[in-house]
C-alpha cells in the first residue's frame, strides 16, 4: 500500500462515484478501480458497496475511512509545513458554505484569504446547515459554516460569529405592512415561503410556530435566498429573513417588520470536526476567518 491508494480511496468516498473521483484526479477511471482493488484485496476486505446507483462505503470502508483521512493529512502536512516555514504555504482546504449565507461577507473573507495565502486553494461545498454538519462529520469537509448555534461538542469544536434578528418580509400591499413589530402569533394564517428542510433554519421557524399554536402553511420551500424574496415580491406568501440582509431589500418591493414575540435569532458558527488533524491550509484558514470574523485567531476554540 502506498499513500496513492489512500488519496484515491478519499476521492471515491468524497465524491460517491468511481467516475467523478478519476475526473478530479485526472487519471482514468480503470486506474481508481485498480487502486481500490488492490486496497480491497491487501486488507481482505470490501470497502465500497459498488451495487447501488452511487457508490457507497461498505461498514469496514467507513472504518478505513477515518483512518486512511488522517494518514493522509498527516503525509500532506509534510510539505504543507515545510512549504510554511521555507517559503509560500500551498494546498487546499474544503469547506462547507450554506446557500443562504451572506453572499457578501464571505466573498469578502474568502478573497483576503486567498490574497494572504495565493497557493491555497479553496475548495467550496454549497448546501444546507444539515448537510454541511454531515460532511464535517464524515471528514469530507475540513471546515463548515452552519446557520445555527454548534452542536454536540464531542463531535464539533466551532466559534459562533453572528447572531441576526429574523424579520418578517411581506408585500408593501399585504396587510401588515403597516405594522411596527409583528407577534408570531400574527402570522397563523400567512402562507409561508420557507427554506428547504435542508436548512436548519428550515426547522427552527417551523419549530416555533408550533409553539404560538400553529402549523405553518408553507407554500414554498427552496434554497434560492433571492426566489423567497421574489416570491414575496409579487404577493403570494411571506418570509422570515435574517436583519442583515432585510437591512439591503429594496423597500418599495418588499416591506420588513421586526419579530419581536418571541424574538428568533439567527445565527452563524464555523465548525470543525472534534479531534481531527487539521491540514495545515485547514488551519491557516481556521485561524484566519478566526481573526477576520472575531478579531482573535482560533487556534484553541472549544465549542
Amino acid at each position: 500500500m502506498e499513500i496513492i491508494h489512500l488519496k484515491y480511496f478519499l476521492e471515491v468516498a468524497r465524491h460517491k462515484s468511481f467516475s467523478k473521483a478519476a475526473t478530479a484526479s485526472h487519471v482514468s477511471q480503470s486506474v481508481i478501480s485498480k487502486l481500490i482493488k488492490d486496497l480491497e484485496l491487501e486488507f481482505g476486505v470490501v470497502l465500497f458497496d459498488r451495487t447501488s446507483k452511487h457508490v457507497a462505503l461498505t461498514e469496514a470502508g467507513a472504518i478505513f475511512l477515518t483512518d486512511a483521512d488522517q494518514v493522509v493529512t498527516l503525509f500532506n502536512n509534510l510539505s504543507s509545513k515545510f512549504d510554511s516555514n521555507c517559503k509560500i504555504p500551498r494546498g487546499k482546504v474544503s469547506i462547507g458554505i450554506p446557500l443562504m449565507a451572506e453572499a457578501i461577507t464571505f466573498a469578502q473573507l474568502l478573497g483576503d484569504f486567498r490574497e494572504k495565502y495565493p497557493k491555497v486553494a479553496t475548495e467550496l461545498y454549497e448546501s444546507g446547515s444539515k448537510k454541511i454538519e454531515v460532511a464535517v462529520q464524515d471528514g469530507m469537509l475540513d471546515i463548515g459554516i452552519i446557520c445555527r448555534l454548534p452542536g454536540n461538542p464531542d463531535i464539533y469544536d466551532a466559534f459562533t460569529f453572528s447572531h441576526d434578528p429574523l424579520q418578517v418580509v411581506v408585500h408593501p400591499q399585504h396587510a401588515l405592512a403597516e405594522a411596527q413589530t409583528l407577534r408570531l402569533a400574527d402570522l397563523a394564517q400567512e402562507s409561508f415561503i420557507l427554506s428547504s428542510s435542508d436548512f436548519s433554519l428550515h426547522d427552527a421557524i417551523v419549530k416555533r410556530c408550533k409553539q404560538a399554536g400553529f402549523i405553518p402553511k408553507i407554500v414554498l420551500e427552496t434554497s434560492q435566498r433571492e426566489l423567497m424574496i421574489e416570491t414575496v415580491a409579487v404577493n403570494l406568501g411571506i418570509a422570515l429573513i435574517p436583519k442583515n440582509v432585510c437591512d439591503g431589500l429594496n423597500h418599495k418591493l418588499v416591506r420588513a417588520i421586526p419579530l419581536a414575540d418571541p424574538e428568533i435569532i439567527h445565527s452563524m458558527s464555523l465548525i470543525w470536526k472534534h479531534g481531527r488533524i487539521l491540514s495545515h491550509p485547514a488551519r491557516l484558514f481556521l485561524d484566519f476567518a478566526g481573526e477576520y470574523l472575531l478579531g482573535n485567531p482560533q487556534e484553541n476554540t472549544k465549542s
